[in-house]
Parts: structure tokens; C-alpha cells; sequence
């Protein structure tokens, strides 16, 4: 009996790692994440144990970004955190031996803005508000006034003053300078928070300004390089296996309004018209048919097509070039456009031996998409994986064609071939899936256009950081930490806790996980993607909208064109239906910016939309 073992086909495999990374300028959307790690701690916190807490995880594919600087420069930021909260966990042992009464009293002060922080206000009624900011903001007055008193009176005179709220008679410190205790302890708070933060912007504006080189901060940890290095190698791979119910992560959330998704449905059984004679041809499936429908030469009419938006010519099925008139001239060129291949599969593997099929009782052990040797999931599928793919629809592992259009934009430039204005990047990217399935006389085509927002505003500061003036960088360091100052002053044990435990979790996992392809079930799919994690929440320049939307409906034009070609010329197959459906489905969006329309407007398809700015009417 032969077992089809796990990691022996030849057809998945590892992407070599590359060379050590150099100091090449970082792309702009990889400084904008690395900026996102030292200014919230969430996204921090996320990156690290997505990627470093289990080593068996897979890793998402990266595409106009560069995810391993991300993860030293997210170390550090963790790091500088800590220094920062045993710092301010010192300044309050401090406080309190010198004031007890002053520092408990300061501590429930800060106990109501810290909540009211964590309050979504914009979701409450204006009852509820009210409601909410008087319990908030009654027990903090009384404390306050209680601080007041104890920095005015005497301790005794306080005391009798408060009810004996905070403060004893006999406490020497607090009777002779309460005043000066209370004020030295917030400037203490204030001195560390916001010392920590300049040294945050004053280290944002020289490391991670345009022009910035990589790779990042060192990293000393020999498990964590070692990581880095498989991380660098598998960020560039075409396989991805998902936790949750989004098999496209790192491309934009699929249940968004700004995805584009449709399909359509042929039957293949159905003779064309012979276009001299008008007489049906002969059965397009049949064994004989001279273009029996190929769903892999579908995928590569479609990919023939959409590459010829980028090429300098159109392909010819022959490979020579064509005559230098019919050259695409560089202007008329969409750049950034790349196609390949997405393997697509859920995270959650299934690992005991089986059976290959209902009818094929040969046993299979593993998965065929996690390495038993190297015990870490595959990140590259070769040629005859997506060929087999593609032939077996059905099957748990999908394969998709992936065409992007990254978000950087073509210069522009005069007729004697001088700059008028430089590339820039826009900042959002278009990543269209397309999916072929060739099942019972039926062909089934899925086209899914995800969108990917821009980057947060908050985190492209980097871009402004390097011109700003001392006064100027004091400032913003004042406005955009006050909102966090309440909790990062009160809660720093608990951080410091948090983070060395998360610390010497991640490590304990790494040193007692055992070997995860033992279990029967194991999850080793991606949960988040960081591009995704600091996206914006929607396009918020209305010409990013129309790119989208050119884009979106240029692929979607020459996809459906490839394979109307192909079937209706080489194939010999009834493409009146999918003309039809094409048809309404390329027609389906309407964007209305003012003036009028008299009539009836339609408008099918998921997600369409009908908008009109509301403005005077006179």
C-alpha cells in the first residue's frame, strides 16, 4: 500500500529566501505602516503576535509593501513603550511614599477621563450623553476639589474639609507642600508621556521620512532573525491560507461597499452559429470538437489580455512583435499592473490520514499545503499545482487569477520627453480575483474586485515630520497625545505586565508547541493582513473613487472579452447569453455629482448605488 504523504508533491513548495535585506529607499506605504506600530499601540501589538507569537503560521502575501521592517520597527516600539511604563510605574512609587493621600487622589481623577476615552459618544442620544458625563464628571469634580483643598490648607484642615477623604493629619510631606506634591507628580506623568512621545516624532522624522532607507531597527533575538528571514521569503509567495470568512485577505475586506463582486453562467453545450454559413456547428464538448473549452487557455486568453493594458505591444499567438503602429505608446500604459496566481484554502487543516476520494481509497496524511519536514505552511504553488487546480474546481483548495493595479501613479511628461510632473502614489489599490470552473457542461465564471483603502491619516505624519520646526513638532506632540495621556498614566503596571507576559508567552509557545503537524486539526491560517489593519475606512477623495471605478471596469472589459473570444471563435460555443449578462453587468454603475435627469434610471447588480449630492433648490 502506497501513502500519499504530506509535503512530498513536488508541486507546492517554499519561496527562496532572498538576500539580506539592504538599505534601499522603503516604499511609501511601508514607511506609513512602520509609523503605525510606534503611534498606536494596538496595531503594534497585533503585528507581533500575528507574526512572531507562532512560527507555524502562514504569512499573507505583500504587494506594495514590504512587511519585515514593519516587524523590527514594531519590536522597538514595544520596546520604548516598556521603558516608558516602568518609568511612569516608578514616578508613582515615588509619589505615593512621599503623598499617599495626593497620589490615590490623583489616580481616581484620572479614572474619568480615561473611561470617557474609551466612550463611542458619537453612537449615544444626547440623553445618554448627558447622562454619562454627569456620572463621569460628578465624583471627578469632588475629587478634584478635594485635591484643590489639600494643596491650599494644611492636611488637618483638608481633611476636615473632605470628610477625611485623602490625607492624614500626622502625614508630614503632604501637610507642609501638598500643593507643590500634587503639582510635581503630574509634571512627573506629564514630563515621562510626553517625553516619550517627542522621542517617538523626533525618531519618525529621521528614520522614516521620504527617502528613507531600510531595513530597520537590529533585532537581537536569533529566533525572531530567524523568523524575519522566513517572513521576507514567504511575504513574495502566491499561497494563502485564512482564518475567518475573507479567503482574499490582505487584499480589502470583501463584505465592503467599495467591493465590486458579480457572476455569471454559460451552458457549453450550446453550438455557435458558423459565421459564414449561419449554421449551427457541432457540439462543443464532444471529444472531437476542434476547441474543446480549455478553462486553462481561458485563464491565459484572460491573462494575454489584461497584460497587453501594460505591455509595449499586444501579444501575438505567435510571439513576434507586430508592426511598430500597433506599439502602446508608454503614456497610454496602465503601470503597476501585475497579474498572477492566488491559492486560495481555509487555515483550519485537516491533518489525519484519509482517504484521496469517495472512489479512490488510497490513504492521504497531512494536508498538501503544510511541509511535514520543515512543519510550516507551503507559500508558493508551482505550475502543476494551478494547472491541477483549475481542472478540479470542486476541490477545498481553490485557484484564483489575480490582477492588480498598485497605487503608484505614471509621470507626466512633455512631448521632447522632459518631466511635467513626477509618479506619485496614490495610496489605495485595486486587486480583482478571477475565477474559472468548468463543471457539468457548464461554465461558471466569479469576478471579485477588492479595494483597498489609503492608509490612515494619522499614520502618513512621517510625510510632514522632517519639515516641521522644534515649536512646531512640541505642539503636535502636545495635540496629538492629551486624548492618551489619562490612561497611559494610570495604567502602567498593568502594561508593563501585559507586555512582558505577551513576551514570555510568545516564547514559551515557541519552546513548547510540539510538532503542530501531529494533530489532527491545526490552525495555521492568517488573521489579519497590517495593510488591511491600518486602512482607512473608506476612499474619501472622490477622483480615488473614479480611478477605482476606471479600473475596476477596464479589467472587467477585457476579461470578459478574452473569454467571449475564446469561446464564441476557437470553441464554437453560444455566447448569446453571456453577452447578454455581460452587458448589464459592465452598465450597472451610475454616479450621479448633480445637474438632472429627466426619466427612468435602472440600476441592477449588488452593491449598485444611486447617489445625489443634496444642494439648494431654489
Amino acid at each position: 500500500m502506497v501513502t500519499v504523504a504530506e509535503g512530498t508533491a513536488p508541486a507546492f513548495g517554499h519561496v527562496r529566501p532572498g538576500p539580506a535585506p539592504s538599505a534601499r529607499p522603503m516604499q511609501s506605504t511601508t514607511r506609513h505602516l512602520c509609523a503605525a506600530v510606534y503611534l498606536n499601540r494596538a496595531v503594534c501589538a497585533a503585528v507581533i503576535d500575528e507574526y512572531l507569537r507562532d512560527e507555524h503560521r502562514a504569512v499573507v502575501p505583500s504587494f506594495g509593501f514590504d512587511l519585515e521592517p514593519v516587524i523590527r520597527h514594531a519590536l522597538r516600539a514595544r520596546r520604548l513603550r516598556i521603558y516608558r511604563d516602568a518609568l511612569l510605574v516608578v514616578a508613582w512609587t515615588l509619589t505615593f511614599f512621599l503623598a499617599p493621600g495626593i497620589t490615590v487622589g490623583l489616580g481616581w481623577v484620572l479614572v474619568a477621563p480615561t473611561v470617557a476615552a474609551r466612550v463611542r459618544w458619537r453612537s449615544l442620544s444626547w440623553q445618554w450623553r448627558v447622562v454619562v458625563a454627569g456620572a463621569l464628571g460628578a465624583p471627578a469634580l469632588y475629587l478634584l476639589s478635594a485635591l484643590f483643598a489639600m494643596s491650599l490648607f494644611s492636611a488637618s484642615t483638608a481633611a476636615r474639609i473632605v470628610n477625611d477623604g485623602f490625607g492624614t493629619a500626622n502625614d508630614p510631606f503632604q501637610g507642609e507642600h501638598p500643593g507643590a506634591t500634587l503639582v510635581l507628580a503630574v509634571l512627573l506623568f506629564a514630563l515621562i508621556y510626553f517625553g516619550h512621545l517627542a522621542l517617538l516624532f523626533w525618531t519618525l522624522s529621521r528614520e522614516l521620512a521620504p527617502g528613507a532607507h531600510g531595513p530597520g531597527p537590529r533585532v537581537l533575538s536569533p529566533r525572531v532573525n530567524v523568523l524575519l528571514e522566513r517572513i521576507r521569503a514567504a511575504q513574495l509567495g502566491n499561497v494563502t491560507l485564512y482564518s475567518g470568512d475573507n479567503p482574499f485577505v490582505g487584499a480589502g475586506p470583501v463584505r465592503s461597499d467599495l467591493t465590486r463582486a458579480w457572476s455569471i453562467v454559460l451552458e457549453l453545450d450550446r453550438p455557435g452559429a458558423d459565421p459564414l454559413t449561419g449554421e449551427s456547428g457541432g457540439d462543443p464538448l464532444s471529444m472531437d470538437a476542434p476547441g474543446r473549452p480549455d478553462p486553462m487557455a481561458m485563464h491565459r486568453r484572460v491573462q494575454e489580455s489584461v497584460r497587453a493594458m501594460r505591455d509595449e505591444w499586444p501579444p501575438s499567438p505567435d510571439g513576434t512583435p507586430p508592426e511598430r503602429g500597433s506599439w502602446l505608446p508608454p503614456n497610454e500604459r496602465v503601470v503597476g499592473l501585475n497579474t498572477g496566481w492566488h491559492v486560495v484554502a481555509p487555515g483550519l487543516c485537516e491533518q489525519w490520514e484519509r482517504p484521496v476520494g469517495a472512489s479512490d481509497p488510497r490513504p492521504f496524511s497531512g494536508h498538501p499545503l503544510i511541509d511535514a519536514s520543515a512543519r510550516l505552511p507551503y507559500s508558493l504553488a508551482g505550475d502543476e499545482a494551478v494547472d491541477a487546480l483549475v481542472r478540479h474546481p470542486q476541490g477545498a483548495v481553490r485557484c484564483y487569477q489575480r490582477i492588480t493595479v498598485g497605487a503608484r501613479s505614471q509621470p507626466v511628461l512633455r512631448r521632447d520627453g522632459g518631466p511635467l510632473a513626477p509618479a506619485a502614489d496614490r495610496d489605495q489599490a485595486l486587486t480583482t480575483f478571477v475565477y474559472l470552473a468548468v463543471e457539468g457542461r457548464m461554465l461558471y465564471g466569479q469576478f471579485v474586485a477588492a479595494v483597498l483603502p489609503p492608509v490612515r491619516p494619522e499614520f502618513r505624519v512621517v510625510d510632514l515630520l522632517s519639515a516641521w520646526s522644534v515649536p512646531v513638532l512640541l505642539g503636535q506632540v502636545l495635540a496629538a497625545g492629551w486624548r492618551g495621556f489619562a490612561e497611559a498614566a494610570l495604567l502602567p503596571l498593568p502594561r508593563t505586565v501585559s507586555a512582558l507576559w505577551g513576551m514570555a508567552g510568545g516564547v514559551l509557545a515557541a519552546s513548547s508547541g510540539g510538532d503542530p503537524t501531529a494533530r489532527t486539526v491545526r490552525d495555521y491560517g492568517s488573521r489579519l493582513s497590517v495593510r488591511e489593519l491600518v486602512a482607512d475606512t473608506d476612499l474619501r477623495d472622490f477622483l480615488q473613487v473614479t480611478d477605482v471605478d476606471k479600473y475596476a471596469k477596464l479589467i472587467e472589459r477585457r476579461v470578459n472579452e478574452a473569454l467571449l473570444d475564446y469561446l464564441d471563435t476557437e470553441c464554437g460555443v453560444d455566447v448569446s447569453a453571456y453577452r447578454e449578462q455581460a452587458g448589464t453587468l459592465l452598465n450597472q454603475g451610475v454616479i450621479m455629482t448633480g445637474g438632472r435627469v429627466d426619466g427612468q434610471i435602472a440600476v441592477t447588480g449588488r452593491g449598485s448605488r444611486v447617489r445625489q449630492a443634496q444642494g439648494v433648490n431654489p
